[in-house]
């Protein structure tokens, strides 16, 4: 037989499990950049943060470090490594990203470039097997 407190205890458990969520939903809807972007990180700290969504035309910049230097180009919504000093030029190699969740590493120069942000309506996220 259910009695009054076990209602009771019931609902707050359940009121109580949506404060996470609600939490979560109020402080990452604030302070945060819309659309796509990429972070530069050198060494493991963050150097830049570029805005890709709403970028249009070319803009290039150089990042000195003590291993070296690394020539980025940010072309419309996309961004590359167009020149580097390192022996291999992987990073060169790769060139342009604009997609949420590739990447761009120059390990001789310590350096990772990282597209974040949301994924656009058009786009599946899918895993294809075969």
């Amino acid at each position: 037989m259910i009695k009054k407190w076990d209602i009771i205890i019931i609902v707050s458990l359940i009121i109580i499990s949506f404060i996470p969520g609600g939490l979560y939903w109020y402080l990452n809807g604030r302070n945060t950049i819309k659309g796509t972007y990429a972070e530069i990180n050198i060494e493991g700290k963050l150097y830049k943060t570029v805005p890709l969504s709403n970028h249009k035309g070319t803009d290039t910049f150089t990042i000195n470090t003590k291993y070296g230097y690394n020539i980025i180009e940010v072309r419309d919504n996309k961004i590359a490594v167009i020149d580097a000093d390192c022996p291999d030029k992987i990073d060169v190699k790769m060139g342009f990203i604009e997609k949420p969740g590739e990447t761009l590493v120059c390990l001789p120069h310590r350096l990772i470039v990282e597209i974040k942000g949301d994924y656009s309506e058009d786009e599946e996220d899918i895993i294809l097997s075969y």
